[in-house]
């Protein structure tokens, strides 16, 4: 968790709802659209669509329209005990390493064991506060920018294509057996079975040989690095499906999923700063 006191978390006099906001693509002109509207190729001003600034948290805060709160952030994606140790047993059997190699993970996975990113809170908040849930860009006054698909793809090295269906993945008898076994996690609490620390100890156990071990593996990657939400240090069921079929080597269009999460996660920053109506910090 990052620290700073209240007053660099809010103030921030780099941008102004005077920007006049412009969307960086203008679309195309209609059938009988004057030539006046045209200057040099470019449309005018007057003609290109403003970003409606309801749209930015910046321009909301100057509006009055609701309080600027402290923006923290955490990372619950770096790395932890135990799960650098456990990359490198899985992939020091060949086996395994085809199977991540057919479904396209292959580099993904082996990136995750030293995955550490070092967070510059101060930069995110301005950056967080011009993001538009409108258009999902960051609205600077020189323009915008977004991560893009090719940007995850070249980070993360994660899957474009699909061989199947990712939101209606279809699973054998044997998957659906090992279905049962991850929901119910590690044998602890049930309000701990799915935390990543229990995760990786009864999992990752180099003496337990699980029938469900290599999708438990695969589950701990999807649910901390990729799809990883504000619940902090717990999986979500909803990656067990997706584990099996990878697990299985089939390959999931991962490049994709992640990006509309995170442009889903950047719209509720945005929403949770709304709700917290200057009472409490996000």
């Amino acid at each position: 968790m990052a620290s700073a006191d209240s007053s660099s978390i809010i103030r921030d006099h780099l941008y102004s709802i005077e920007d006049k906001l412009k969307r960086g693509r203008p679309p195309p002109l209609l059938k009988g659209v004057g030539e006046d509207a045209v200057i040099d190729g470019e449309l005018a001003p007057d003609v290109v669509p403003v970003i409606d600034p309801a749209s930015i948290s910046r321009c909301c805060i100057e509006r009055g329209l609701f309080p600027a709160v402290p923006l923290f952030f955490q990372y619950p994606c770096g790395t932890s005990k135990g799960w650098s140790e456990w990359v490198g047993r899985e992939l020091r059997d060949p086996s395994t390493r085809d199977i991540l190699s057919r479904a396209g993970v292959l580099d993904a996975v082996f990136l995750s064991r030293a995955w550490d990113i070092h967070v510059e809170a101060k930069m995110l908040r301005h950056v967080v506060r011009r993001w538009s849930t409108e258009t999902h860009t960051f609205v600077c006054s020189w323009g915008e920018f977004t991560p893009t698909l090719e940007d995850v793809a070249n980070i993360l090295h994660l899957p474009l294509c699909s061989s199947q269906d990712p939101f209606h993945i279809t699973l054998t008898p044997e998957d659906k057996l090992k279905l049962e076994a991850l929901r119910k996690g590690a044998p602890t609490s049930p309000s701990t079975s799915l935390h990543f620390s229990n995760w990786i100890q009864f999992f990752g156990d180099v003496n337990r040989n699980e029938s469900c071990r290599l999708a438990a593996f695969i589950s701990l990657w999807l649910g901390r690095f990729l799809f990883c939400d504000f619940s902090q240090d717990c999986l979500h069921a909803r990656v067990f499906p997706l584990a099996l079929a990878i697990a299985r080597g089939d390959m999931i269009p991962l490049a994709p999923m992640f990006l509309g999460h995170l442009y889903c996660l950047l719209d509720q920053v945005q929403f949770l700063e709304k709700g917290a109506a200057g009472t409490t910090t996000v």
